[in-house]
């Protein structure tokens, strides 16, 4: 299996498509607004990355980070809003080129497998491309991600990092292991080896919160995590435990092109300035219901349950929810419940010191 990434996306974008800022740290975010600016960072490029500026960052931090780094010799960082339409239709761009770039390789060596594609995000794609019994082995699919690294770079100037290996999991983690414009191969006999040194936070799922609790047991490493018996984990972490003793083995039976039911669907609206104006609240809540309806109608499906998300100013974070008796899909039936559950944060039900409010959210799940 291969798995392609797009090197730092966003950033990568507006780099090609504006050369004077080429070699310059890049960040894509919300509005910095000289270090007033709310909202966080979607992506920054990797020279960006070396003044600690990196992905769901405060975007006032970053704007810190980066004229602390310009005040000591730095080159400043160029601050961009992004425009995600534009980067939407490079992502099918680079999709069609990958899917193109592997089957027509596949042909011309008389392959008889079927190459499987799945898009698993906006800059990231895995493909199966078959096992040695079907005479496909790793000399093939370096072949095929060489090739379709440089014909990525060819049509579009993007870079891409790509991992190859026996199963998802450990082709995610290869194509992460050189970035960026990286190629790592992962035999199946080297795979243990290969994860065995690396931090567990390298295994995907396992975050911050997971690795401070890990820690606590004295497990750093993916070897320390795989020789931990399972039973522990499990008794630590439930189900989860299992899952991150199996990746920490190697172990990973998904396959290629499988679907991934929508969970929920959601939006999000940070504020100029900290408020509890009612008018201000309502009126956000309003555009957020317009933009999840018709989030939902596009997803094809209706919901059961719709969740309101208010962070106060000091990051305090609430949510609400409710479950409806029939499945809703229309922006009527969101702004009617949204406002709802948004007036108990108004008055002291949910808000006694009267805390203004810095970010709304408005989320729908128990789809249909």
């Amino acid at each position: 299996m291969l798995h392609v990434d797009l090197d730092a996306f966003f950033a990568a974008v507006e780099e090609r498509d504006h050369p004077a800022f080429r070699g310059f740290p890049i960040v894509v975010g919300a509005d910095p607004k000289d270090g007033k600016g709310r909202g966080v960072v979607s992506t920054a490029n990797y020279a960006a990355r070396k003044y600690g500026v990196h992905s769901a960052l405060p975007i006032s931090k970053a704007w810190q980070l980066c004229k602390e780094e310009e005040e000591n010799g730095g080159k400043p960082c160029i601050f961009f809003q992004g425009n995600f339409e534009k980067y939407g239709r490079e992502s099918e761009k680079v999709m069609g080129i990958i899917q193109k770039t592997a089957t027509n390789l596949h042909k011309s060596e008389n392959k008889s497998t079927q190459i499987k594609f799945e898009q698993a995000g906006i800059d990231e794609a895995y493909l199966g491309l078959g096992n040695r019994e079907q005479g496909i082995g790793y000399r093939d699919a370096r072949r095929i991600a060489q090739k379709i690294k440089r014909n990525i770079y060819k049509e579009t100037g993007l870079t891409c990092s790509v991992g190859v290996g026996p199963n998802k999991l450990v082709a995610k983690i290869a194509s992460d292991f050189k970035k960026p414009d990286g190629l790592t191969v992962v035999l199946s006999e080297k795979v243990q080896g290969f994860l065995d040194p690396m931090p567990v936070t390298k295994i995907p799922g396992i975050g911050p919160k997971t690795d401070v609790m890990l820690e606590k047991y004295g497990i750093r490493t993916v070897k320390q995590l795989r020789t931990t018996p399972k039973e522990k984990l499990i008794e630590w972490f439930g189900k989860w435990g299992e899952g991150m003793y199996d990746a920490a083995c190697g172990r990973d039976g998904r396959p290629v092109g499988e679907l991934h039911e929508t969970k929920s669907i959601g939006r999000e609206h940070t504020f100029e300035e900290d408020t509890l104006n009612a008018q201000e609240l309502i009126a956000a809540l309003k555009a957020l219901a317009t933009k999840v309806a018709k989030d939902v109608t596009k997803e094809s499906v209706s919901f059961r349950t719709m969740e309101l998300k208010i962070r106060f100013e000091g990051f305090i974070t609430k949510t609400r929810a409710k479950t409806l008796p029939q499945p809703g899909k229309d922006a009527t039936v969101l702004e009617r419940v949204g406002i709802t559950l948004l007036l108990s944060f108004l008055d002291r039900r949910e808000n006694p010191q009267q805390n203004k409010i810095r970010l709304v959210g408005l989320r729908v799940s128990n789809l249909v």
